[in-house]
């Protein structure tokens, strides 16, 4: 399917910017029962232009930082959305209240910061929290790879590649609530 069949796709479609390398790559999903199908990929090209023209026709757009197991928007309200098991929306919110995985709310406004974090004594275990104005930690989502229990050589380098995207998460949750971001990442 090519990019344009994929914007013209019946339904909601999410326009996905990866943030991999210098040269961004537009993903087009659609939408549905939130889960995302992968309907097209191309080369994103003129990033900023294209994203004008993805705005006027009323595209919703978000990002990613493949091969992340996450796809976020925070057009229109926050989703994360995640491409592994199980799939589908496992965080959404607005400006007054953020949902996390288990039931977790936090009020928008009661958040002071936003941490990209990982756990040294597991490194497979990271993601991206916030911690309110009282001191309280609340886990947006987050990832627990096998891969680094199962891979005697996996080391910093693995997680600086498989846990950038909860570095890009963090930033873009961060600016969008207006926070200061914090990256525990190496």
């Amino acid at each position: 399917m090519t990019l344009e069949q994929a914007l013209a796709y019946p339904g909601e479609v999410l326009a996905v910017w990866d943030r991999t390398g210098p040269e961004a790559t537009l993903t087009v999903y659609a939408v549905a029962g939130g889960a995302l199908q992968r309907l097209a990929t191309a080369a994103g090209g003129e990033r900023e232009g294209r994203a004008a023209a993805l705005r006027e026709r009323g595209v919703r757009q978000g990002a990613s930082n493949m091969p992340g197991p996450f796809v976020w928007s925070l057009d229109g309200g926050l989703t994360v959305w995640s491409l592994i098991r199980p799939v589908g929306v496992v965080a959404e919110g607005d400006r007054e209240l953020i949902r996390a995985p288990g039931g977790a709310r936090v009020r928008a406004a009661d958040v002071a910061r936003v941490v990209s974090f990982f756990d040294e004594d597991s490194p497979g275990h990271r993601g991206v929290k916030v911690v309110t104005k009282g001191g309280a930690e609340v886990v947006v989502v987050e990832e627990d790879s096998p891969a680094a229990r199962l891979d005697p050589t996996y080391g910093v380098d693995h997680v600086m590649v498989e846990g950038a995207w909860a570095t890009f998460l963090g930033r873009d949750l961060a600016a969008w609530l207006g926070v200061p971001h914090e990256d525990e990442l190496p």
